[in-house]
């Protein structure tokens, strides 16, 4: 048996209403909300936040899939591992270039498990042209699996078809920012031939029928299409809970991803759930779930992401964030670009949040020291990892002269677990959200770009969902 071991949600803290995107342009408002990036969030970043928990399944290869990945020419994937601390010898393979990325990943990730787990993440941050239809629907997330064999997977693949289509409905050239999209009624009509084509081919080399599928997740272009394409097929509107999602958005590669974890998440015991995925084509998978599903549990519930978000970004806000103009950085000079030695040579502290322990009192750092301070010993440490470990602030000051996009910035002196310390920036935070005491988790962020490279570090976030005594 193989399958879906495991599977986590990243979605940023922020969501912004589509009224506030009507209001200013002073068009008609949807209802809703969307997720929105902050500004150190990229696709990049969102995906090692998603697998963040997997570290304990040892996987052997990871997959990232993704429309947006930081670089044209450098592998995500090899990020992503460094930053989960996973060794060198992890196969590591980055998808790309349309929404079909998403399964494609996912089929050939099945088809290495025999090698050992293989985790696969998809993320997505699109960018749209202000005021274009698109707008007040892409949203920011990342969906990360599991991918393994035996007892403990919770759902396992059935079946699988695929049905290419040579079309332009939803593109962006190497040049574009924005994503592009032809009307809707000839994205539909694309569209529909090959779901259809699709979900028979799927449905009859499982030899099964539409009425005994429990959920059908049709991921397409848009919320709109995808709902109008399982309508064509026939389904019961029960089947289609799951797509149903007003506070969200789209997430582009992990859109369908998302809307097949909630389907997981409320599924029982050997039902079934149809994945259609629509991209140049579509891909369908069939996949049913285990008696395995009924004691999984992902170390944030979806409920997390809608109890603690903050649902009141501007546009401005939205704006900025997303680099749609440029603002004035104030009369200080631009941040230098990153030193290539320096990345390499600091890769396991930075990225790997890694720092010392001295061998012969126990006494934990970070940065990494060759000399105690307690003990006075001398280059007897050995390497001492910070993630996971609990934090709690110290003391921390508000800067609200300090440019950046999303004043004011906010810096914490951070005790950690193992009596180490640390000085950190702290984001998705409000000056009155933090105090002194407060738990804080690690957040992997983008500090700044320049010269083309991406500066990743690890921020705190405080902890929320829980009772701060402070």
């Amino acid at each position: 048996m193989k399958g879906i071991l495991a599977y986590e949600v990243y979605l940023p803290h922020h969501r912004m209403s589509r009224k506030e995107v009507a209001n200013f342009h002073g068009s008609y408002a949807g209802k809703g909300t969307k997720t929105v990036a902050h500004f150190d969030e990229d696709s990049l970043t969102m995906a090692v936040n998603a697998s963040f928990p997997f570290r304990k399944y040892d996987p052997k290869a990871v997959y990232f899939a993704s429309t947006t990945s930081p670089y044209q020419e450098k592998l995500s994937s090899v990020t992503i591992a460094k930053a989960l601390q996973l060794p060198a010898s992890t196969r590591t393979i980055d998808y790309g270039s349309g929404l079909r990325a998403a399964t494609n990943a996912f089929l050939s990730g099945l088809d290495a498990v025999k090698a050992g787990p293989v985790l696969l993440t998809m993320s997505d941050r699109r960018l749209t042209k202000p005021k274009s239809p698109l707008e007040a629907e892409m949203g920011a997330g990342a969906v990360s699996f599991m991918l393994g064999t035996g007892d403990g997977v919770i759902a396992e693949l059935v079946a699988s078809a695929n049905n290419a289509s040579e079309e332009v409905s939803q593109w962006r050239t190497s040049t574009d920012a924005f994503l592009r999209q032809w009307e809707d009624r000839f994205v539909a009509y694309a569209a529909t031939e090959s779901v259809r084509a699709c979900a028979e081919e799927v449905l009859s080399t499982a030899k099964t029928s539409l009425e005994e599928i429990d959920h059908v997740v049709v991921s397409g272009p848009s919320q709109k299409l995808s709902l109008n394409l399982a309508k064509s097929l026939g389904v019961d509107q029960k089947q289609v809970s799951v797509m149903n999602d007003s506070l969200i958005g789209h997430l582009g590669t992990a859109n369908g991803p998302m809307m097949l974890v909630k389907a997981l998440s409320v599924s029982k015991p050997n039902q079934k759930i149809l994945w259609l995925q629509i991209g140049d084509g579509c891909e369908g998978l069939l996949l049913e779930t285990t008696d395995s599903i009924t004691s999984y549990q992902a170390e944030k519930p979806l409920s997390y992401y809608d109890n603690t978000m903050n649902d009141s970004v501007s546009y401005s806000d939205y704006v900025r964030w997303y680099e749609l103009f440029e603002v004035d950085e104030g009369r200080r000079p631009g941040a230098p670009t990153p030193s290539a030695p320096a990345l390499k040579r600091n890769q396991e502290q930075n990225m790997g949040l890694i720092g010392s322990k001295c061998e012969s009192c126990g006494q934990t750092y970070y940065p990494k020291q060759r000399v105690c301070v307690k003990c006075h010993q001398k280059d007897n440490m050995s390497p001492f990892s910070l993630q996971g470990k609990k934090a709690k602030v110290a003391t921390y000051t508000v800067d609200y002269l300090a440019s950046s996009v999303s004043p004011p910035s906010i810096f914490a002196v951070v005790d950690i677990e193992g009596g180490s310390r640390m000085l950190a920036q702290v984001t998705d935070c409000k000056p009155e959200d933090i105090s002194i005491g407060i738990e804080v988790e690690f957040s992997f962020r983008k500090l700044y770009e320049a010269g083309g490279i991406h500066n990743y570090f690890w921020k705190v976030v405080p902890k929320r969902g829980v009772h701060h005594e402070s």
